[in-house]
């Protein structure tokens, strides 16, 4: 069996954890400065929905079918994503962060609904791009005992691009417009991105693999098909109820709350705040229990801690179930994306974390769908919301049918080890 990369000092330190090198850190800063500015974007594109409401004069339902078009943009970034393994991670992690940044800026400057659906759907194709190859450059370069750990503190850094985007969302939402220049600031990208060229490494395993003229991704695929069906079930699934509650929090509360922006903004960061403990200790545990049982905890979790968001208009009940259901997606997210990114060998790890988004993505749009179905037929968006919420139990059993990953060293012929790992 071919190792993908070169060796890497993992020897453990004095506190039993292995030791994590220079050059790991570094990748860490630049593509979680990446990733953070990707976040920034999209964390707008959900807490303006009310204000893109306001601009354009159309209903909830119409909204909900905005935001569920927009997230249909995943699509077409696994076709992109797929790129990854033949051309390699660094030029198409760059080429995405110029996208979104043009993205940010055709958003702004929208007139109507229709550019506005436009620019929200390619700023979601490009910042799904970046996110699923800032996982596995990173993913490909951390030690197999703190892969997940390290992938928590990445969505550590995606998150402090959500923060600032809810801080100045609450400081700015209520002036006219103010959502214009708040998606322009988006294109800040851009410039950094020289700088990006300069210090982001390609991956080493992306090319020890490609020297070692592996198999096709599409034949790797076809050889590991289970897992790969596996892992896409279980992310429609997952994504099935959690995304219409993670994204319409905004605009139940301002729409039938009767929240002002600032509270939605102070309340949501509060809670991304304490949320946040959930990367650390979902990849603690993850690499500590496995992947599998911290996601099944944690899913559970998230969608009873939102379904409290849902259930009231009290700003402590809802800080509260918003904090559980935050802290219990970060959790769940770190094991999932560990679980996938270690379920096939590195030449084509992206086409699977690409693939697999085909799976979130549909979720997504389907759990999306059914939200704005049932706005009009249950009388209302929180009614529509919590009304799918059950569904998690589906993706409960998906998880359960995942294999195990945790500790699994990224070589060939992996995912015919998987009984060993």
């Amino acid at each position: 069996m071919r190792a993908e990369a070169p060796p890497r000092s993992t020897s453990p330190d004095k506190s039993g954890r292995p030791k994590i090198e220079k050059d790991v850190w570094f990748l860490l800063f630049v593509v979680g400065t990446a990733f953070m500015a990707s976040r920034y974007d999209f964390q707008l594109s959900t807490l303006a929905l009310p204000q893109f409401q306001q601009a354009f004069g159309y209903n909830d339902q119409t909204s909900v079918l905005i935001g569920t078009l927009a997230k249909a943009g995943a699509i077409p970034a696994v076709m992109l994503t797929l790129m990854a393994d033949r051309i390699g991670r660094k030029p198409l992690f760059l080429a995405a962060i110029l996208g979104f940044s043009a993205s940010a800026l055709l958003t702004a400057f929208a007139q109507n609904a229709a550019m506005l659906a436009t620019g929200l759907f390619f700023t979601r194709l490009f910042t799904m791009v970046d996110e699923l190859l800032a996982v596995v450059l990173l993913a490909e370069a951390a030690p197999a005992r703190a892969r997940a750990w390290m992938l928590g503190l990445l969505a550590l850094l995606g998150a402090s691009g959500d923060g600032v985007a809810l801080v100045v969302y609450g400081a700015f939402a209520d002036q006219p417009d103010a959502w214009r220049w708040m998606y322009a600031a988006g294109a800040v990208p851009a410039l950094l991105s020289i700088i990006w060229r300069l210090a982001l490494p390609e991956s080493a395993a992306f090319v020890a693999a490609t020297q070692a003229k592996q198999a096709d991704p599409f034949a790797l695929i076809l050889t590991h098909r289970r897992p790969v069906i596996l892992i896409g079930i279980a992310y429609f699934l997952f994504w099935l109820p959690i995304s219409p509650a993670l994204s319409y929090n905004s605009q139940y509360l301002q729409s039938v709350a009767k929240w002002e922006p600032s509270q939605v903004a102070l309340v949501s960061f509060a809670a991304g705040l304490i949320g946040l403990a959930g990367t650390f200790l979902g990849g603690r545990l993850a690499d500590r229990f496995g992947r599998k049982p911290v996601a099944l905890i944690a899913t559970l979790m998230c969608v009873l801690g939102l379904s409290g968001v849902y259930g009231s208009s009290q700003f402590g009940l809802v800080g509260a179930s918003l904090s559980i259901g935050y802290m219990a997606w970060f959790a769940a997210s770190v094991a999932l994306r560990a679980t996938m990114t270690e379920l096939i060998p590195t030449k084509a790890r992206a086409t699977v974390a690409g693939t697999s988004e085909i799976g979130a993505s549909s979720g997504a749009i389907v759990g999306g769908s059914l939200v704005a179905f049932l706005i009009p037929v249950l009388g209302g968006l929180g009614h529509a919301l919590i009304a799918i919420m059950p569904l998690v139990v589906l993706a409960l059993i998906a998880i359960a049918f995942l294999p195990e990953t945790k500790g699994r060293v990224l070589v060939e012929g992996e995912g015919e080890d998987a009984s060993k790992a």
